[in-house]
Order: C-alpha cells, then structure tokens, then sequence
C-alpha cells in the first residue's frame, strides 16, 4: 500500500490549524463574555481577571484525575476510558510527523507497543466510553433532561463515534493492503480479513478515502468543541483551577462605602455577578448532578440548582448581560428555597458554585427590593429590633442557665468563650445543649466564661440576604469582643462557628474560633475528658452542612461518638450528607404547601439505620431533627454530640 504523501499531510496539517484556531477563537469568545461580570472583590489576590487564585490541589483532583466524577463509578470509568483513550490516539496521530524525518514508526518497541497495541486499545476505549454517554442521551437520562438540557451533545458524541469508527475502517484497509495480519491491531485484523476479497484497486482507493474521512471527522471534531457544550473539556478544568481553596460558599463583602453608580446590592443580571460565577455558567454541562443533591428540589420544592444555572448560561449565550428579567424568570420561590447546604458545589464535577449565584439574587430581593416571604420577613424584623430572629418564644436569655454556677469571661483570666448563640438561647431544646456544655467544662477543668448577654453572629441575617443586618450585628460582635480581649471561642452552632470563621476576619476579627465537638475530641484523645463506653449503645450522626461540606470537619464528631458507642453511618454522610433544612433561613420557612419537608426526609434516613440515637453538632440541626423525631413518639432520639458526652461523663446519672 502507498503511504500518504507529504502533500496529503500538509493539507491536512493545514486543515488542522484552522480546526484549532477556530478552537482558540471560540474559547476567546467565552472569555469576552466572562469579561462583563463583576471585578474581583477589592483587595482579592490572585488572577487578575478572575480575582482567584490558582488552586493546585482542585486542578489535580478535579480536573486532572477527575475525582468528582468517580462518585458514579460507570460515568467515571466512561470518561477515563475516552479522555485516556484520546491522549494515546493524540499521541499516536502526532508521532507520524517522524515519518518525515525517515523514522519508521511502526518499528521496535515504539511500534509495537504505541503504534499497535496501543492505539487499538485507545480506539476501543474512545468507542466504549462515547457509546456510553451516547446511549445515556439517547434514553433520556433523567436527570439529564430534567430541569433542561444543553443542546448539541448528541451531535458531537455522534461525529466522535463516527471518527473513532473511521479510524478502525481506514486501519482495516491499511491492513488489507499489506496482505499479512499486524501484531496488535487486532481489530484492524478481523475487518481487513473481511476486505479479502476486494481487489487492490479497491482496496487502495477504500484506503485513500478512509484516511481523508477519518482525518477530517477528527479535524472538524476539534472545530466545533468551542462551539458545542464539548467546550466543557477546556472550560471545566479553567473553572477547577481557580475554584475556592476553601469548601463550600464564601459570599463575596459589599462595599457599602462605595458611591451610588457602583454599589451592588446582589444581583439582577449577569453583569451584577462576578466574572468567576459567569465562567460558572460557561462551563456548565447541564448534567444534574447538582439536582439529585439538591434537597430542595428532592422534596418537591421550586428550586432547581440545573434550572437556575441552565437559565442563566442561556442569557450568556444570548448575550443578555443587563437583562433584569433574569432574576424574575429564576423566581423569588426558587431563591429563597436555598438551605446554602452547599450539596450543589460539593457534587459539580466542574467546580461550579450555583448556591452562590443563588445568594447574589437572594442579597437583591433582600436589600434592594424588600421581596421576601413572610416568615423570613418576620425572622429580619426581630433581628433588627430583638437582636435575634426567633418569634414568639417565651425564653429569656438566662433560662438557660438557671440553677447552674455559670461564670462570666474576664478579660485577661478567662481562656475560652463559651459563644451561645440565639438558638441555645431562645429554643428550649437547644438550652440543654449549653447545659451538658457546662458539665463538660467542668469535667475538662478548663477555664471559661460567658457574656452574659443574648447575642447572634448576624449568621440568619446574611443567608437571608441583609448584609447590612449582618455587618452591623458582626461590628458590635467584635467591638465586644476586643473590650473584652477575646482569644478563643466555641461555638455549639455551625453557623455560628461558619461565621465567626469565615465572615468575621473580612471585618477584622482576630480570635479563633473552634466548635464544641472538635475541642470535645481533642480533650478526649489527650486524656483531659474521662467518658465511658456502652458498646450496645448504637448511634448514627448527622453531619451539619455548615461543619462538613463548608470546613471539612467531619472526623472529629465521629471519633467522639465512638468512643461512647457503636457508630452506625447512614446511607449519605460526612461531605455526602444531606441537609436537615434549616440553612439559608429556611429554619423560619413556612415552606411549599404540598411539598415533603427535608428534615422528615432525613431523620427517616437516620432512623433507617436501626440506630438507638441521633446525634448532630449542630443546634439547628438539632432543632430541625427532633421536630421531626417528635413525630415517632415521645422517646428522645435526636441529642447534640455534648448531651451525649456529658451523660458518658463517669458519674453522670444520664
């Protein structure tokens, strides 16, 4: 058989650049459209045009190794299959340029094991991974479909079998050329062994055709990515690179200070959201992974974290930057169903933070037009003018305390803080969380105090959308704080801790701040807190959003519960877990008439496991859980990590 000619390749070679300039300018599209958002918040390091800085681990992980792809072990193995597979053919196709240089690259080892074996295995696992994401589109994958679809996959997976066919077609007749079976390409093998009966002519102008048809599938492949949601394979890791280094949500400050034609309060628009949430919205492939996690949308609630993202990538696409229909066309119903459970930003395997977006659009119902619904309405006015968001409760704020020895912190002799927060203060459940906190204490004989006065991080007032609520409840907090010389805090509420953590250093905060159960396990393991283990005791934790998913802690709770029992994980745990629905303010939601409410969803899932207890380290979670519990009948099952420690405690009657 006659090899191409130089002439051939040339051509072809040409065709190729153009195939990878119209790549180029097509990338270079996104990036002007990116351009319109939001400049990085002032003072943010890192990229210059994204405001990020470039996180190596995600890059590595998510992009590169793919990690978050692997939670679904088959769509994993798909896409291993057809990017490894891709990398070798690429390998392959570019090694024939020696050719030229009088190489044969089909000899030695090279061509045994690259040219052959190789490539045959790489074609083979380009055909079964594109099969695989080809027939899921083609079934109507659910969640694929559901809440809306990007157009133009099936198309692009259809031209990539097509190439990955031709190649084995235009191999096979190679094969049948040189009359003698190729060691290796042992596919090329059997069909060529089918061409036999072809004559030569035949077979050298099947050859010919097959090499064009092969080569400029795969060329006009490559020209289209940009152009099709394919461009995931550039944009997604980009987005990966430069995705938080922290986990979860970190809504950006306001610049209150800022004059009246550059103040934003939240978003209407997409030139009103920062440019990272508009590479968001490029990179996204509409997969629904971020809708199976969603406990809003899996209770039947408006909110689709797919719907919203797909709807705003549309008005990208459409170049729509200063459109304020967006927001209404997103809806205040599915805004404010935001637990900010951050499950949507933990399962994007492009590193998309939809919860934020969300929150921008929530900060401008909020602020700007006074849209909310009237129970979060309700939580905001106490917060203004009770300083925390409960109504109707008949604690006051010592109840908690009463006929305990509770000192008060004293600058300069206290060590630790022991932060209440609204809820301990004013739920009466949550109350005895600060009680077994106390006896802890003790036990631990360390030295600790509190205010002695009812105050809240501000936490209820910034998910809800009132930064200015927020920032000046979070000033008078560290005022206080500084007077008082405050080093160290423990918080008995993620979101307390999660503020204090997070939000507090933007406004100059300098104390550290530790929740209850991670100091809980380090007096454990150092020996300073004796408890006592009951092995038929059988408990099953559930993890806070706003301790796992948004700071990682999901090791310490455990290690504590197992030194007290048998620990019984349930189906979806540490960063997997699900939310008890009280986030983002939900806590005061009247929520969807008809809907499931996610905290019976949950504790049914926690009762599941056959497990005696429940227990959380969280205060709203708690809340959310025994109200849900409380359904079952009067035995307590739900208990804070403290209430539990405090009864291993040796001599506690509990």
């Amino acid at each position: 058989m006659n090899a191409p000619s130089v002439i051939q390749y040339l051509l072809l070679a040409v065709l190729l650049s153009a195939a990878l300039v119209a790549l180029a300018l097509g990338l270079r599209r996104y990036r002007q459209r990116i351009a319109r958002g939001r400049e990085g918040a002032p003072g943010s390091t890192g990229n210059a045009f994204l405001g990020r800085e470039f996180n190596a681990a995600s890059f590595v992980h998510r992009a590169l190794l793919t990690s978050r792809l692997w939670k679904r072990p088959v769509a994993g193995l798909a896409h291993a299959l057809l990017l490894g597979g891709a990398l070798v053919a690429i390998l392959g196709h570019a090694s024939f340029a020696l050719s030229f240089v009088g190489v044969d690259v089909y000899a030695g080892w090279f061509g045994t094991v690259v040219m052959r074996w190789a490539r045959e295995l790489a074609g083979l696992a380009m055909l079964a991974g594109v099969s695989f994401f080809l027939l899921r589109r083609l079934v109507r994958l659910p969640r694929l479909v559901e809440g809306g679809e990007r157009q133009g996959f099936v198309a692009m997976e259809l031209l990539l079998l097509a190439t990955v066919l031709a190649g084995f077609i235009a191999e096979s007749f190679r094969l049948a050329g040189l009359q003698q079976p190729s060691s290796g390409e042992f596919v090329g093998n059997l069909v060529a062994a089918g061409l036999s009966g072809l004559d030569a002519d035949t077979i050298m102008r099947g050859d010919a055709v097959m090499w064009w048809v092969h080569g400029l599938l795969g060329v006009g492949f490559i020209g289209l990515i940009a152009y099709t949601p394919l461009s995931h394979m550039a944009l997604g890791p980009a987005n990966s690179a430069f995705a938080r280094k922290r986990s979860g949500i970190q809504l950006a400050p306001i610049d209150f200070d800022a004059d009246e034609d550059t103040l934003r309060l939240g978003a209407t628009r997409l030139d009103e959201l920062p440019r990272k949430s508009l590479l968001d919205l490029s990179a996204c492939l509409g997969c629904g992974r971020c809708q199976e996690v969603c406990p809003a949308a899996q209770t039947g609630k408006a909110l689709s974290p797919k719907k919203v993202m797909l709807t705003c990538a549309e008005y990208l696409e459409q170049g729509r930057f200063d459109d304020s229909a967006l927001i209404d066309e997103i809806g205040s119903e599915a805004i404010f169903d935001c637990t900010t459970c951050a499950a949507c930003v933990e399962e994007c395997p492009v590193s998309n933070n939809p919860a934020e977006i969300i929150l921008e659009f929530r900060r401008n119902l909020v602020m700007d037009r006074s849209e909310m619904p009237d129970t979060l309405a309700m939580a905001n006015r106490n917060l203004e003018s009770r300083g925390h968001p409960f109504a109707g409760t008949a604690a006051n704020p010592d109840d908690w305390c009463k006929g305990l020895d509770v000192p008060l912190f004293e600058a300069g002799k206290t060590e630790y803080l022991l932060w209440l927060g609204c809820a301990v203060t004013y739920e009466e459940r949550a109350q005895e969380v600060a009680r077994a906190m106390v006896r802890i204490l003790e036990a631990a004989g360390v030295s600790w105090g509190v205010l002695g006065e009812a105050r809240c991080t501000g936490d209820p007032a910034k998910m809800a959308g009132n930064e200015i609520q927020f920032v000046e409840m979070a000033q008078d907090n560290i005022e206080t704080f500084r007077e008082r010389r405050i080093q160290k805090v423990i918080t008995m509420c993620a979101h307390c801790f999660n503020s204090f953590d997070r939000y507090y250093p933007e406004l100059g905060a300098e104390w550290v701040t530790i929740p209850h159960s991670v100091l809980i396990e380090q007096w454990i393991a150092e020996g300073r807190l004796k408890v006592e283990r009951d092995e038929a005791d059988k408990i099953t934790f559930h993890d806070p959003c706003y301790l796992a998913r948004h700071n990682d802690i999901v090791e310490q709770p455990r290690k504590v519960l197992s030194a007290l029992g048998q620990l019984i994980e349930m189906p979806r745990n540490r960063k997997d877990s699900m939310c008890c629905g009280a986030g983002g303010c939900n806590y005061w939601s009247a929520g969807k008439s008809g809907s499931a409410r996610i905290n019976d969803v949950r504790t049914t899932e926690a009762l599941g496991t056959g497990a005696d207890k429940i227990a959380t380290s969280c205060s709203f979670c708690l809340l959310m859980l025994s109200s849900s519990a409380s359904r079952e009948g009067p035995e307590r099952k739900v208990f804070d990590i403290a209430e539990l420690v405090a009864d291993a405690l040796p001599g506690a009657d509990g």
